[in-house]
């Protein structure tokens, strides 16, 4: 009994002393456990940043820098309205892509700018033309005016004189209003709306060419289509097409002497339609103008006209071209090129 309450008392003491160990220890030791107890707390955190740190680093001069840097050069170009530009990046991860996206972007701003800037340069050259062109009968106007002015009171002139002069002061009137009326025409070609349909271009085709043959008819001009037409289907506004081709070939049967031709056909989803005709074909400076709008002159000469001019913007409208020139042999040629 004795022997176990001593081996009791010796356990108590035992436990009593490993639990106050850190109260007998000196106070350089004590400092010196905390310490161990901070650096083992800290270490791992200080490491973990380091890492992070030396990981950042590396993934942003390997992955980051690069497609940042042409990301920003991109940026400061298209700040500066230079669209001219191509931004390129190899690599298929996700900067690479959001450098394709930017340079997607690019593309779109650029395609958008040049089809704003041609639109600003044709509203410049129609305005241009219409005020070279409404020089001239203002210039007639007004010399009519002041000749009437000087001679009408002092009795010069006679009846037939005075009703020449009105006569053309009439021409020199109409002249002006043609010219006020084919800018409205022009002008309204913004507001006209595009609505392709599904139809068979053959049967488009035959009905074309009956309602143009009565034309041909009226101006006695033998209209002739080239080429066989295969059965498939196409999507265009017959409207629109039909207006195109009534302004070109009115063109082509005013100034033919026997025959004009039309020659239908449809590769890679457009539908070209040539018009041909034995006439003395357009003039130099209508080849000139090349894809520009122009207005009639005062004399009309060759193919000018706000036909051609409207039938443009219409083939542009649906997506297409019209082209211009002189076949080899005689004629005039014009190309139509609208999106099916």
């Amino acid at each position: 009994m004795e022997a176990a309450e001593d081996t009791a008392l010796k356990a108590r003491y035992s436990i009593q002393k490993i639990e106050n160990s850190y109260e007998n220890l000196t106070p350089k030791r004590k400092l010196a456990y905390q310490g161990c107890g901070v650096i083992m707390i800290a270490f791992p955190a200080l490491f973990s940043i380091l890492g992070i740190l030396v990981c950042g680093f590396w993934f942003y001069r390997r992955k980051l820098q690069i497609p940042i840097q042409l990301l920003a050069g991109a940026t400061e170009q298209i700040a500066a309205q230079n669209l001219d530009f191509s931004l390129a990046y190899e690599d298929r991860d996700e900067m690479g892509l959001l450098c394709d996206s930017f340079e997607q972007m690019r593309k779109a701003l650029y395609e958008n700018n040049r089809i704003m800037w041609n639109l600003l340069e044709e509203q410049k050259l129609l305005q241009a033309s219409v005020a070279h062109d409404l020089r001239n009968p203002i210039a007639i106007i007004e010399g009519y005016t002041e000749y009437l002015e000087m001679n009408l009171p002092e009795g010069k002139l006679s009846r037939e004189r005075v009703g020449h002069i009105a006569r053309n002061l009439n021409m020199a009137a109409k002249r002006l209003e043609h010219y006020t009326e084919s800018v409205r025409t022009v002008n309204q070609m913004e507001d006209i709306e595009v609505s392709p349909q599904e139809i068979s271009l053959a049967e488009l085709a035959d009905d074309m060419l009956e309602d143009f043959k009565m034309m041909g008819e009226k101006n006695h001009i033998s209209l002739q289509r080239k080429g066989a037409l295969s059965g498939e289907t196409i999507r265009v506004d017959t409207e629109v097409l039909y207006r195109i081709l009534e302004n070109i070939l009115g063109n082509a049967m005013r100034f033919a002497q026997k025959e004009v031709s039309l020659e239908f056909t449809v590769k890679d989803h457009m539908l070209s339609v040539v018009i041909a005709d034995d006439g003395p074909g357009f003039p130099e400076e209508v080849l000139a103008k090349k894809e520009k709008l122009f207005l009639p002159t005062a004399q009309e000469d060759g193919h000018m006209g706000i036909g051609i001019t409207v039938s443009r913007l219409l083939c542009k409208k649906h997506g297409g071209s019209l082209k211009i020139s002189n076949s080899p042999t005689q004629g005039a040629v014009v190309e139509i090129d609208l999106a099916v």
